[in-house]
């Protein structure tokens, strides 16, 4: 017997939902580079239609080869629910179990305005880490945890809900096949940074980072947890990043201590703090590349370094060239994809350089996110973990 055949199986609700408005206040994600073919466009149509009472096709067709051509996905705009997303209480969510309400609220978390980086393109971190593929598999996965018991497993496969299956109360309530649960994030950034200064500065057992200087840059998703990792090991910090909107979210959630658009000021400030044996997070809104020069030309001792960008996806938007402002990065990416990946590499390898001065003259670098990018490829001399 086929498996699938022993599935209960749900659908979407035959009436379309009204197009919800969008608040121009929050990030969009930029427009993905797809070379597609006409097939490959038909075929990604397809996949999108499949969530869709064929009555609708004609219409949702039309809405899906627009966002194709002009964001590079199909994000099925239509289906987001209005407003704001935010994991609410366990009781305010419809369910048979209480761990179908849990999971639910994980994923409102997830895509609540304050947390992911792109919420209206289902991006939490990383500039590509959807937590649906679409708005449509979002609320389908929601009618399933609904009628989810505790006796019965979801499996889902790249985002789409294949169906509930009976199994044990013991057993696993959602398997998926392309995800892993990332928890406690700021424990691990802590733990990584500790250990990295206990491992390769000498630092005892039962101390902390007081008196030593960590410079890094990103501070959107999973990055966003340097900041408050930093004060808590006690180490003064500075970190790059080039997107003032997720500065000023870190700010107002109190996980960098300080933002500038001043180097000078930025490094002033870590030093002072470096001095007095104080932790702090200083965000510094610019290129990590330019901050890098400066702490050489003013001949600063950096005492760790890494870097967490997105650059398993430095073509994407994960990695802002030198030179360029986050507006304009996002410009050229949906205008001139080919010389932004010019931009990139020129810029990478650059950056890559600067990180080996810095490993020559004692700085411990380690690479904190990025083992798929160029910058761990090609250079390990630079102390890459």
């Amino acid at each position: 017997m086929n498996l699938a055949d022993e599935a209960m199986t749900i659908k979407l609700d035959y009436e379309l939902p009204e197009y919800p408005k969008m608040d121009p206040g929050y990030r969009r994600a930029p427009r993905r580079e797809s070379k597609l073919s006409e097939a490959d466009k038909a075929l990604a149509i397809k996949n999108a239609l499949r969530y869709i009472h064929p009555d609708h096709h004609a219409q949702m067709a039309k809405e899906f080869a627009q966002e194709l051509e002009e964001k590079g996905r199909i994000y099925g705009y239509r289906f987001r629910p209005e407003g704001k997303l935010s994991g609410k209480p366990i009781d305010q969510y419809k369910g048979k179990c209480i761990e179908g309400r849990a999971i639910q609220v994980m994923i409102d978390n997830n895509l609540d305005f304050d947390v992911a980086l792109y919420p209206y393109e289902l991006v939490t971190y990383g500039e590509t880490g959807q937590v649906c593929q679409n708005w449509m598999q979002y609320r389908l996965i929601k009618k399933y945890l609904e009628e989810m018991t505790d006796e019965q497993t979801l499996v889902v496969m790249s985002g789409h809900p294949l169906g509930l299956f009976h199994s044990h109360k013991l057993a696993p309530r959602v398997i998926l096949s392309n995800g892993l649960m990332v928890g406690a994030i700021v424990h691990g950034t802590f733990n990584t940074l500790l250990n990295a200064g206990r491992l390769k500065l000498g630092i005892p057992q039962d101390g902390n980072l007081s008196g030593k200087l960590f410079v890094s840059s990103g501070l959107g998703g999973m990055s966003g947890a340097q900041g408050k990792a930093a004060v808590i090991v006690g180490v003064a910090s500075i970190i790059a990043e080039v997107d003032d909107s997720r500065i000023q979210t870190r700010f107002e959630q109190g996980w960098v201590t300080h933002r500038t658009d001043d180097l000078a000021v930025a490094v002033k400030i870590a030093l002072e703090h470096q001095k007095a044996g104080k932790g702090c997070a200083v965000a510094y809104h610019g290129n990590v590349v330019d901050l890098l020069e400066y702490l050489l030309e003013q001949n600063i001792h950096v005492d760790l370094m890494s870097d967490q960008t997105s650059c398993h996806v430095p073509y994407d938007g994960g990695y802002c060239p030198q030179g360029l402002s986050f507006e304009q990065r996002t410009e050229m990416l949906a205008t001139d994809p080919e010389n932004f990946r010019k931009l990139v590499d020129k810029s990478l390898q650059h950056h890559i350089e600067l990180i080996e001065k810095f490993h020559d003259r004692g700085t411990y670098f380690f690479d904190y996110g990025n083992s798929s990018s160029s910058t761990t490829a090609t250079a390990p001399s630079a102390g890459a973990a």
